[in-house]
């Protein structure tokens, strides 16, 4: 009976903590797509070469309905876009699997909230355009 309850206890909390990554996301669902960009560090290269690629051309993330949120240690930032709600953490890298020390990645969410691209290093602008353009709500013009 206790093993029963205890395994009925994690399986709770861990669909709740999916629920709370979800539900962080949910304010953006059908509006934006999202880019989280994950670093160990604030003074991580990578993240601050992406950061910079990215904010160049803010017309373009404008442009494709894009909020770049950055996940660094154990805080959120935004980088770009209005996130619409706060987003924790340890909650968002829970849902996409990164641990806090673990290397930069760039996750970008879909406006469906599915994973559309991952890249472990930094990339440029280009790149992300043609993932983003190739999704069918943006040839839809949406």
């Amino acid at each position: 009976m206790k093993w029963t309850l205890l395994l009925a206890s994690i399986t709770l909390v861990a669909g709740l903590s999916t629920a709370s990554a979800q539900g962080e996301l949910d304010a953006l669902r059908w509006k934006n797509r999202i880019l989280v960009l994950f670093a160990p560090t604030s003074d991580d290269p990578h993240f601050a070469r992406q950061s910079r690629t990215l904010l160049a051309d803010r017309e373009a993330l404008a442009e494709r309905d894009l909020v770049v949120l950055g996940v660094v240690g154990d805080r959120v930032e935004t980088l770009f876009g209005d996130p619409k709600a706060d987003h924790t953490a340890s909650v968002l890298r829970r849902r996409f699997g990164r641990a806090a020390g673990s290397p930069f990645e760039a996750i970008l969410i879909g406006k469906d909230g599915g994973v559309k691209w991952r890249s472990g290093a930094p990339f440029e602008m280009d790149a992300l355009n043609a993932v983003i353009d190739a999704m069918p709500m943006r040839r839809a013009g949406r």
